[in-house]
C-alpha cells in the first residue's frame, strides 16, 4: 500500500482535506464549507468537517490503496481559540487605542507582534471566555481535539517577536501559562486518542504532525523555500512571496523569517482582493511584482522570471493567463491548487522521518507546471 499522509488545511469559509503520498501524488481531495464562517463558535465544526471528509475518504474506496500514516494540520491564523471552542478570527478587527494604558515597553512589543495584540483584545473584550484554561493560536485547537495534547506551533525560532515571550505576556498581563509550548513544523504533536480514532474511522495511535499557519504551509507547499523564489497566493486576499537570503525593508512589504534558516519571506499584500473587479486586481498584481523587483533589484538579489500561483485562481487557467501577461511573469501552479495541503505533506513525511528536512519534502514532493503547457 502507497504511505499518505492525511493533509488538513484549516481556513476561514472551509476545512480542506487531502491524501498525498511521499512522491506527491494527490490520492484524494475534497472541500468541507463551514455553515457560519463568521460564528465565534466556528472551531467546534472544524471536528466534524473533518468527520465528514474522512467518510469520503472512506467512500471513495482509496484506502485499499493508500494507507494513512499521519495527520498534518494546518490553518489559518493569527486566529486564536479558547479550550471551549469560542473562536477569535484573524479578521476580527483590533483597536490599538485600547492598548494607550500599557507601558511604553509593552506598547512596543505589541506593534512587533501578530499574535499579542489578539491576545490582549480577547482578554479585554471576551474575558468570560479567555478565562478557559488554554488558549490555542488556530489549528493546534483540532491538534488538541485529536491527541489531548496542547501545542503552539511555531514555524521557526526567529518568528518568536511575531508570537510572544513569557517576558513580553508579563508585560501585558496575560498569564503564559495559558498559552501552550512551542514546537517546530514538522513534529509529532501527539497521536490521536482512542475516542478520536472511533469518532473519525481511523487507526488509533495515529501520528498527529504540525502543520503550522496556512500561510507558511503555503510556502512550503509551493517550495518558495530558495533564495529568489516567488509565489503569489490568493484567495479573499492576495499576497505575492518572495523568499531571499536578504532582509528586506520598505514600507509597502512585510517580511518575515522563512522556515528555512538564513532566509527571509518579503510578502506584498492586497487585502480583500476578491472584493475588486479583476482588472483591479491584476494592476494590483502588477504594482505588488514591481515593488518587489525593485526591492530586490536595490538590494543585489536576483529576482526570477516565474512565480508559482496558489489558491482558487489556480483552478483558472484563462485569469492565470491574463496575469501573466500583465505582470510580465511565467506562472506554474502545481499538482494541488492548495499549496497547504501539500505543505502538511511535507511536513507529515519529514516527521514521519521519509526526508532530512522540510526543505528537502517540497523537493521530492511538489511538482509544478507552466501555465502555458497546462493550456495547450
Amino acid at each position: 500500500m502507497k504511505e499518505s499522509v492525511l493533509c488538513v488545511d484549516i481556513g476561514t469559509t472551509s476545512l480542506k482535506v487531502g491524501l498525498i503520498s511521499a512522491d506527491g501524488e494527490v490520492v484524494f481531495i475534497c472541500t468541507k464549507n463551514f455553515t457560519d464562517c463568521y460564528s465565534h463558535f466556528i472551531s467546534l465544526e472544524w471536528k466534524n468537517c473533518l468527520k465528514n471528509a474522512v467518510k469520503d475518504l472512506h467512500d471513495s474506496g482509496v484506502f485499499t490503496e493508500a494507507a494513512v500514516n499521519a495527520i498534518a494540520i494546518s490553518g489559518n491564523g493569527p486566529t486564536l481559540v479558547s479550550q471551549e471552542g469560542f473562536t477569535f478570527l484573524w479578521n476580527e478587527k483590533i483597536d490599538f487605542s485600547v492598548f494607550s494604558d500599557f507601558c511604553e515597553q509593552a506598547q512596543n512589543e505589541l506593534k512587533k507582534s501578530l499574535f499579542l495584540p489578539r491576545i490582549v483584545t480577547f482578554k479585554k473584550r471576551y474575558p468570560q471566555y479567555f478565562e478557559d484554561k488554554i488558549i490555542f493560536s488556530g489549528p493546534e485547537f483540532l491538534i488538541y481535539e485529536l491527541t489531548k495534547k496542547a501545542v503552539t506551533i511555531l514555524p521557526e525560532e526567529r518568528f518568536i517577536s511575531a508570537y510572544w515571550t513569557n517576558e513580553n505576556l508579563s508585560l501585558c498581563n496575560i498569564d503564559f501559562q495559558k498559552l501552550p509550548p512551542f514546537i517546530e513544523i514538522g513534529k509529532i504533536c501527539g497521536k490521536l486518542t482512542k475516542s478520536a480514532a472511533s469518532y473519525f474511522g481511523l487507526p488509533a495511535e495515529l501520528p498527529v504532525v504540525s502543520g503550522g499557519p496556512d500561510f507558511v504551509a503555503a510556502l512550503i507547499g509551493t517550495d518558495t523555500l530558495q533564495n529568489g523564489t516567488l509565489c503569489d497566493r490568493c484567495g479573499s486576499s492576495e499576497g505575492f512571496n518572495f523568499a531571499s537570503s536578504v532582509f528586506l525593508q520598505d514600507k509597502n512589504v512585510r517580511s518575515l523569517p522563512s522556515v528555512v534558516k538564513g532566509l527571509w519571506n518579503a510578502s506584498v499584500l492586497i487585502p480583500e482582493s476578491a472584493n475588486l473587479s479583476k482588472k483591479e486586481r491584476l494592476l494590483e498584481a502588477k504594482k505588488a511584482i514591481d515593488i518587489l523587483r525593485s526591492l530586490a533589484e536595490q538590494n543585489k538579489v536576483a529576482f526570477p522570471a516565474k512565480m508559482t500561483a496558489t489558491g482558487g485562481q489556480a483552478k483558472d487557467l484563462l485569469l492565470l493567463k491574463e496575469k501573466s501577461a500583465v505582470t510580465g511573469m511565467q506562472i506554474e501552479i502545481c499538482q494541488c491548487a492548495d499549496a497547504e495541503l501539500l505543505g502538511d505533506a511535507c511536513a507529515g513525511f519529514t516527521a514521519l522521518q521519509k526526508f532530512e528536512n522540510i526543505r528537502a519534502a517540497a523537493k521530492k514532493i511538489v511538482k509544478k507546471n507552466s501555465i502555458n503547457k497546462e493550456l495547450l
